[in-house]
């Protein structure tokens, strides 16, 4: 039997590489590429894209979210030019304490290295793709 892969898991995890690639290439602050994306949750009906991130010990998570909605519509923007999609879900950008979840990594699927055979490129081709733009 085939296992069940839900749409909006694959698009999550495309959404977390991307913002990730954005927030490093394309963000006019540079305390922005210091932050890490540790998880995407979006919704069933691929609206709403919440990004978990988190930060440095020490720096204040408040500023970085005050930064990422400054630059949440260009995020977005650029999204929408890599995301293959109809409609870009609109982002929340959330750190994971102050929801009182915790997010563990042996809780994120693996990649198995299957992107490549299905049609999806892979990372290494957006940091390609993101290259050639320049």
């Amino acid at each position: 039997m085939k296992p069940e892969y839900r749409r909006a898991d694959r698009v999550s995890s495309e959404i977390r590489e991307i913002v990730a690639l954005i927030l490093t290439r394309f963000s006019a602050e540079p305390t922005l590429g210091r932050l890490t994306i540790i998880h995407v949750n979006l919704t069933d009906d691929l609206k709403i894209a919440r990004i978990f991130y988190t930060v440095f010990p020490g720096e204040d998570p408040r500023q970085y979210e005050r930064l990422l909605n400054r630059y949440k519509g260009l995020i977005r923007k650029e999204m929408g030019k890599r995301l293959r999609m109809k409609w870009v879900p609109d982002l929340a950008f959330v750190t994971p304490s102050e929801t009182g979840e915790r997010i563990f990594l042996d809780n994120i699927p693996p990649s198995d290295g299957k992107e490549e055979k299905m049609g999806r490129p892979s990372s290494s081709s957006l940091m390609d793709e993101l290259e050639n733009e320049k």
